[in-house]
């Protein structure tokens, strides 16, 4: 028995060290990459290289006086927010049909919804753009607009909001929602009345997962965008196989930075909820 002791209060300390240790690398490996790149768009030089020997913010002022630039990242903004929308629209009303309602071969039609979120990228870009090439309307065509790449962003980011909205609608307290119906209430004036507000938390991260998710993507906006219509990533990409300055650099921040405003942004607003919850 006294041999066993030492070894029994061992173990949690191995584990623990192995934990720490664990969790500062996973962090590190996040970081770094972030703060070298935010270290090389205050580079002076005409090329991205490292170590910096002189420091400029010019690349800075480089990027928002470009117009080609500055096009890519408000095409990349507008299609975002359209696929946040499109994507959390669609999402919550499947996840809610799927809830509440009795779906013929509901494993089927689930495995259907989740099939785009496997696929990848260059299969359903290629894909939409074969299908849709030729499309117009009128004299407007479809192909090379941002509406195209909404809904082929949506393809990737509906599932998660389907998936997050299928877990939030299963912590509502359905009592109440019978209750809306005894009162008078009906079907869609209960949803939205009563409903949407208790899920307003899961609604809100939807909507900024499907924004970043669309914000980021680039394999799909390669094949279905053109000059004018082109995103950030894309203009990134491209410019990489030409001349790597730390413009680059500068769109990078940019688009990490807009990642930590949309998670900033639903920390608080479970914060705000959570508070709501404990008066």
């Amino acid at each position: 028995m006294s041999d066993a002791l030492p070894h029994r209060s061992v173990e949690p300390l191995v584990f623990r060290a192995l934990s720490i240790a664990f969790t500062i690398f996973i962090i590190g490996y996040i970081l770094v990459p972030i703060l070298v790149t935010l270290v090389m768009s205050f580079n002076d030089a005409a090329m991205i290289r490292f170590p910096i020997t002189s420091w400029s913010a010019k690349w800075y002022y480089d990027f928002f006086a470009s117009a080609q630039w500055t096009d890519a990242l408000k095409n990349s903004i507008i299609i975002a927010f359209g696929t946040a929308v499109i994507s959390t629209s669609a999402g919550v009303l499947c996840a809610w049909a799927f809830q509440r309602f009795v779906i013929p071969w509901r494993d089927g039609w689930y495995i259907l919804i989740m099939l785009p979120l496997f696929m990848p990228g260059v299969v359903l870009g290629l894909g939409v753009a074969i299908a849709f090439g030729g499309l117009s309307i009128g004299d407007y065509a479809f192909y090379g607009s941002r509406e195209l790449v909404m809904i082929s962003h949506s393809l990737w980011a509906m599932p998660l909001v389907f998936m997050l909205m299928e877990a939030t609608f299963k912590t509502i307290d359905y009592r109440i929602v019978e209750a809306s119906y005894d009162l008078g209430g009906g079907p869609v004036r209960t949803f939205f009345e009563i409903v949407l507000p208790m899920v307003s938390t899961g609604i809100i991260s939807s909507l900024l997962f499907a924004f970043v998710i669309s914000l980021n993507e680039f394999v799909m906006a390669l094949f279905l965008t053109d000059r004018d219509t082109q995103t950030l990533p894309v203009l990134m990409w491209l410019s990489l196989r030409s001349a790597g300055t730390p413009r680059l650099a500068v769109a990078s921040v940019i688009l990490a930075l807009t990642v930590f405003a949309c998670l900033t942004l639903i920390m608080l607003w479970y914060v705000r909820q959570l508070r709501k919850v404990t008066r």
